[in-house]
């Protein structure tokens, strides 16, 4: 399976004790791994193909949320080619027109 990149918006709600509104967004930017029992509402919004389509605050090289093992930056996904295609000569591709530069 080949990974690809996706932007995903989450919405979490949370009730914080604080003096003041801007002490509650520090306390929660603070804090925010610490909050496990609230469900958070993930949405993929789409496939990210290029630079332009990465969001306000992403850039080429930030490494993007995933596997603990990846060391790959966002800059790195996005160079990869793309997986060869692979035809299957034994079904009904045998049939079908060749591509440019094919034999036939």
């Amino acid at each position: 399976m080949i990974n690809r990149l996706y932007t995903v918006s989450a919405t979490l709600t949370a009730v914080i004790m604080a003096a003041s509104e801007r002490e509650a967004e520090t306390r929660f930017k603070s804090n925010f791994g610490e909050i496990k029992d609230q469900p958070i509402d993930a949405v993929a919004d789409e496939e990210i193909r290029t630079e332009c389509d990465l969001p306000d605050d992403w850039t080429v090289d930030c490494l993007p949320y995933g596997p603990r093992d990846n060391a790959l930056t966002i800059g790195e996904f996005l160079d990869a080619p793309p997986p060869p295609v692979v035809r299957d000569t034994k079904t009904v591709d045998m049939f079908a027109a060749p591509v440019a530069g094919e034999k036939a």
